[in-house]
């Protein structure tokens, strides 16, 4: 994604894809990196705990969603 966006969940873990309004296509890999304190998780349904990191490299499948939490 080369556009910048400001993403707030306000503390609740939401579906990336929903929060930045792109579907992204299965088995298309996706580099993000972000600037500011989030967690990401890979799962099924809403997560419980996740991973902070400034850049995540995700491959779209299937089954699972790349979720977001911010403060």
């Amino acid at each position: 994604m080369a556009d910048e966006l400001i993403i707030e969940t306000k503390g609740k873990w939401q579906p990336f894809e929903v929060m930045t309004c792109q579907a992204f296509e299965v088995g298309k890999t996706y580099k993000i990196n972000v600037q500011g304190d989030c967690l990401f998780a890979i799962s099924k349904d809403v997560p419980v705990s996740g991973f902070g990191t400034n850049e995540i490299t995700y491959i779209k499948d299937g089954e699972n969603k790349l979720w977001i939490l911010t403060k």
